[in-house]
């Protein structure tokens, strides 16, 4: 029986060594290479959020602008638009050639201007497709 208590008496105290030990290590365990492990992640992700809240706030004024450029091109193209008449100078071979275009029957996509000063004429005229 002696051989039998020894063994049982000797399981118990090297696991309780190795409780001991490990108990040792993780309370008195020198954290410092965590610690700054940890530190060192915290900054770069403080670093990381402070470029991508920067590269936002650019992106936004960036979006800004062209939008405000756009708006006043818009604006600059339809009163330049406005401010201007067209002015066109029709040469006619002959008066017959205008009597023979206003008698005409109009055909679907056929466009005719009337002038202010009371000229009905055509904005295309009839070209032969040989000349084009």
């Amino acid at each position: 029986m002696g051989d039998s208590s020894t063994i049982v008496e000797t399981t118990p105290s090297v696991q309780q060594k190795k409780m001991e030990k490990a108990l040792w290590f993780f309370r008195t365990g020198d954290l410092t290479a965590w610690n700054y492990a940890i530190l060192a992640l915290a900054f770069v992700a403080l670093f990381l959020g402070i470029f991508v809240l920067v590269r936002s706030i650019f992106n936004n004024r960036k979006k800004k602008m062209i939008a405000l450029y756009q708006k006043n091109a818009n604006a600059a193209l339809s009163v330049e638009a406005d401010g201007k008449q067209a002015v066109v100078h029709l040469e006619k071979d002959t008066a017959s050639q205008e009597d023979n275009l206003l008698k005409k029957e109009p055909q679907p996509g056929d466009i005719t201007v009337q002038w202010k000063d009371g000229q009905i004429t055509s904005l295309y005229t009839e070209v032969p497709e040989e000349d084009v």
